[in-house]
């Protein structure tokens, strides 16, 4: 059972009636029933109407509150302790096996995308270049260094990227993964469809008590949400990706000075396919299962949807 409620989006209705939580999501007939005291923990995403009567219910059972915006960035919290429950315990975590667990799963999940997309595209890959990839994927594990793990990974992660320039459409001018930055409308729909599963995923993270910028594969601000969110990047966005730059959509999005501007019809397009494909579920259920990896001092495995 995950112990933390998220409320995500616009419209949502935040109540309590006596022990109870109740979260009616905008234009549903019913609202949803959590008891407080399966409650650890409070996330309210995007703009929603939360009761002061809540506040009070959670200041009284010590749950804190958590405060994002729509893209992920922490925005406030209450009741919460200055550092996360879980932030000592990520110190002295297997910090090398919870990399190789992150980047086994990304490579493989990137991997087994490829394969499928190869039996639609004939002629996918360059002669050998498969077998490079393959061949970089079984060396992880020989790789005693965190640094070395890590080349091996970003290895594999660009020659994905730039495998699946050759399943869009030649004239939208996609040639590899350009991250911060969007010259053109595939890596402007990546950075958008990323940014969505970072807040998604951050927003659970905090819920189950994990310092964000704690990683072992990732080395930057929110590590350990990047960490988490390797494995899902395939089904949750990239897919959509691929779907949405095949729909010809893109064919009218223009370029100011500095990035591609997408038009509406493909934003949302692109939205409704992105919405059915991240799975908070499975999210949850993998930073969960990350937490207690923590708390026990064990290795963590991944399992998201293919």
């Amino acid at each position: 059972m995950i112990p933390w409620v998220t409320v995500w989006g616009f419209g949502a209705d935040i109540n309590v009636r006596g022990e109870s939580l109740f979260v009616r999501e905008k234009g549903a007939s019913e609202a949803k029933r959590h008891s407080l005291s399966d409650v650890s923990h409070l996330i309210v995403a995007g703009d929603n109407v939360l009761h002061t009567a809540v506040i009070s219910k959670c200041a009284k059972h010590g749950i804190p509150i958590s405060f994002f915006d729509v893209h992920g960035k922490a925005e406030g919290s209450l009741f919460k302790s200055e550092r996360p429950r879980l932030s000592f315990a990520q110190d002295s975590i297997p910090k090398h096996a919870f990399a190789l667990s992150a980047a086994e799963a990304a490579a493989d999940s990137r991997m087994r995308f490829l394969h499928e997309l190869s039996e639609i595209h004939e002629n996918l890959f360059y002669q050998g270049e498969f077998d490079l990839m393959t061949h970089a994927r079984s060396e992880f594990e020989y790789l005693i260094t965190i640094p070395e793990l890590t080349r091996g990974y970003l290895l594999t992660k660009n020659m994905y990227y730039e495998i699946l320039s050759r399943v869009v459409p030649r004239k939208l001018g996609y040639v590899r993964r350009v991250e911060g930055a969007s010259p053109d409308a595939v890596n402007a729909l990546f950075s958008r469809g990323y940014a969505v599963l970072y807040a998604t995923v951050a927003a659970a993270c905090t819920g189950a008590g994990l310092d964000l910028n704690k990683g072992s594969l990732h080395e930057k601000s929110g590590a350990c949400v990047y960490d988490i969110m390797e494995a899902a990047l395939v089904p949750m966005v990239d897919r959509p990706v691929i779907k949405t730059a095949a729909s010809g959509l893109l064919d009218d999005c223009s370029m100011s000075s500095s990035r591609c501007i997408l038009s509406e019809d493909a934003v949302s397009f692109f939205s409704k396919e992105l919405a059915a494909s991240i799975d908070r579920k499975a999210i949850d259920e993998n930073v969960l299962a990350y937490a207690k990896a923590v708390d026990d001092g064990v290795c963590v495995s991944y399992h998201y949807p293919a």
